[in-house]
């Protein structure tokens, strides 16, 4: 099996701080003084000033006839309806940020972008806040042949462009192709760097409490036609534009075409507290919930991702693809979906130092060939410890399809009655419990085998109630793990790991807890 038949052509750092199980603040710029406008669809006056309530624009094509300045404000009439795309001009700052928000009371604004390229496009501007805005497209009954997106941020010979939030926004029913490659992607809302001469990036990009429905491409995504470097040489671009300050964070993602969340030439990209609900719905290709290409040390943590199903293509939970390092997976809760993680490369693009650890998969299936599947190439350094497994239906468990050696330390691997089948005779396995597995590694000197006596498993609907996963006090887990250095600090439940006699799985409380 090849890359492009996992995924088609698509293809740790962490601050101590973001280990604790609490959604963090995310700060926003006092608006600067500036000029207000405001826009009443239906209602408002295209000759108006536009500067007051009572004095207010009338249609989109208006307020994208003017240039914005830094800290004016486009508000929209809450329970309007405005018809076409919303295309501003000129830029504001990171402390004086260009806002387009509602005002007056009622349902949030809609802008619908009649099949549109995009229904917000910001093209070479920075400096941009988009809050409580509803954005919609025509609801995709299947993938459209054409790339289409809710909000369209592409910026093209335009150097590094700083500064967007996108807050409390609803992007739904955009439709559009299964296109993840840059250039012309398709999604809910897309970061785009494109152009051939001048190096282009983002930073300090904001995506949170936000929701996406019923949107086919990639709901949140970070591109770029900028991706050439030492782990990718063969890549687009004559350069590495890296996209810096990513922060994807209390989004919902429901029934969703293809991805959930991809970071694409991120630099410490943070990616938490997300929940994706459906995803790979109108695929024509493999997809996953959370993925990186091309990124350094991204940190995806306390997200829950289900129901992804790809047909006979796969949908994973999360993917570490091509040209990445450092990727951290790390308190996530897995359910339903075909497949929970897949490590895959190209000869050309090396991933390295990938860790996935504390984290719980429950159901997810093996359509694909296997709830883990280690495929292609130059994967190197992945250590996989500290996770359960909690698959009955699953026929295989670890489907190890390329000559990577992956470190399995300290997990937990529950499969069907008779037996699931690990088929990897590469990776290096220490200290694992396994609970109907037919082929058991010879590696494993200190395997335990049999039940893990969970106290309730196989009923959690998230990652906050997933106690079904403690262990009870006569778990032959309790205190039978192996050390490993730089663990991370605490598991699953928020519990301190300790740095020896620690348990087997997510749970390093005291067993019985």
């Amino acid at each position: 099996m090849t890359a492009s038949m996992i995924r088609g052509t698509a293809a740790a750092a962490i601050v101590a701080a973001a280990c604790i199980a609490v959604t963090p603040m995310v700060a926003y710029a006092s608006p600067a003084a500036g000029t207000h406008y405001y826009l009443s669809c239906g209602s408002g006056n295209d000759s108006a000033a536009g500067s007051s309530t009572s004095t207010a624009w009338n249609s989109l094509a208006k307020a994208s006839s003017v240039t914005f300045g830094p800290g004016d404000t486009l508000s929209l009439r809450d329970g309007t309806t405005c018809t076409g795309v919303l295309t501003p001009h000129g830029s504001g700052t990171a402390s004086a940020p260009i806002t387009i928000n509602s005002y007056g009371s009622g349902s949030l604004p809609k802008i619908v972008g009649n099949n549109a390229r995009a229904t917000i496009y910001l093209h070479n501007v920075q400096g941009y806040e988009l809050d409580n805005l509803d954005v919609s497209d025509v609801s995709p009954a299947a993938q459209n042949a054409n790339p289409q997106t809710g909000i369209y941020i592409e910026n093209t010979d335009y150097g590094n462009g700083n500064h967007y939030v996108i807050n409390g926004v609803n992007v739904h029913n955009v439709a559009g192709c299964d296109c993840p490659n840059p250039g012309q992607p398709s999604g809910g809302v897309v970061f785009n760097a494109d152009g051939a001469n001048t190096l282009t990036s983002f930073s300090d990009i904001k995506v949170v409490n936000s929701t996406f429905s019923n949107d086919n491409g990639v709901g949140i995504l970070t591109s770029s036609l900028w991706q050439k470097r030492a782990q990718y040489p063969g890549g687009p671009g004559t350069g590495y534009g890296p996209i810096s300050g990513v922060l994807v964070q209390d989004n919902t993602l429901t029934n969703m075409g293809g991805d959930g969340i991809n970071i694409a030439n991120g630099q410490h990209a943070l990616v938490q507290y997300n929940t994706v609900a459906g995803f790979g719905l109108h695929a024509t290709t493999s997809h996953a919930g959370i993925w990186t290409w091309n990124s350094d040390y991204t940190t995806i943590q306390y997200n829950n991702v289900g129901g992804g199903n790809a047909g006979q293509n796969g949908a994973f939970a999360f993917d570490v693809d091509g040209g990445n390092t450092g990727t951290l997976f790390q308190y996530n809760f897995s359910h339903d979906n075909t497949g929970f993680m897949l490590l895959c490369a190209t000869q050309t693009l090396v991933s390295t130092n990938q860790t996935v650890r504390y984290n719980i998969s429950q159901n997810d299936g093996d359509l694909s060939g296997g709830v883990i599947i280690l495929a292609c190439s130059t994967q190197t350094n992945p250590a996989i410890y500290d996770n359960v497994f909690y698959e009955p239906n699953s026929t295989t468990m670890v489907d190890n399809l390329s000559q990577n050696s992956v470190a399995f330390t300290n997990d937990i691997f529950v499969g069907k009655n008779g037996g699931s089948a690990i088929n990897d005779s590469n990776s290096v396995y220490r200290n694992n419990n396994y609970d109907n597995i037919s082929t058991v590694p010879s590696s494993d000197k200190a395997a335990v085998i049999g039940s893990p006596k969970f106290t309730s498993p196989g009923n959690a609907t998230s990652r906050t109630n997933a106690s079904g996963y403690h262990l009870q006090d006569s778990s032959p887990d309790c205190h039978a793990g192996a050390s490993i250095p730089d663990n991370g600090g605490v598991d699953f439940f928020g519990n301190s790991v300790p740095s020896d006699g620690a348990n087997i799985g997510a749970d390093q409380g005291s067993c019985g807890a």
